[in-house]
């Protein structure tokens, strides 16, 4: 049975984009950006701040004007319409969701603003990315860094391998690199 889209009678909250332009659904009603409910902005917000490599790149979007970054941001994010809550009723901000935005595939920003990266054999789900961004590690310690067991660290490589069409962990090393996803410190 699908759910009924958040906001919609309800006060968590939906962004989508539809024709060009940039809605909210909440508490009710369906808000065009930039007119978001200022609970909304507030939370979104403090959400950008949570998530560094997302405000780098938005920092490194050429011609991104300042004001135009919660924008790019929620659309990344968040901008496909879906039956599970981007904001919920307590005001948790949930990052799963995947939108084609046209860019998939050739976006320099992919998987550091939004929350998935296309491989040539599929999409990546947002485990596997940050999977990813730790390949540089053995699996015991992606295992300690993500609060997952081994035998899961290897199940989440070996379908990395299945949708980039690499072979080895350095190879996805690699090829997290060329995407961004490995920061210094990993």
């Amino acid at each position: 049975m699908k759910k009924i889209i958040a906001g919609l009678i309800d006060d968590g909250a939906e962004f989508f984009k539809n024709e060009g332009k940039l809605y909210c659904v909440h508490a009710r009603q369906t808000h065009e950006w930039p007119n978001f409910p200022d609970k909304v902005v507030s939370l979104i917000e403090a959400d950008m701040l949570k998530h560094p490599e997302a405000l780098r790149a938005l920092s490194e979007w050429e011609n991104l004007l300042p004001e135009d970054h919660m924008y790019r941001y929620i659309v990344c994010r968040f901008g496909g319409i879906d039956d599970e809550p981007d904001i919920n009723l307590e005001g948790k901000i949930a990052h799963k969701e995947y939108f084609e935005c046209g860019l998939r595939g050739k976006c320099r920003f992919e998987g550091k603003l939004c929350c998935s990266i296309k491989a040539e054999y599929g999409m990546l789900t947002k485990m596997e990315l940050e999977v990813l961004k730790c390949s540089s590690l053995g699996y015991k310690e992606i295992g300690e860094r993500l609060f997952i067991s081994v035998e899961t660290v290897s199940t989440h490589m070996q379908n990395l391998r299945l949708k980039t069409g690499l072979k080895n962990s350095t190879q996805l090393a690699i090829y997290a690199m060329q995407k961004g996803v490995i920061y210094e410190g990993n």
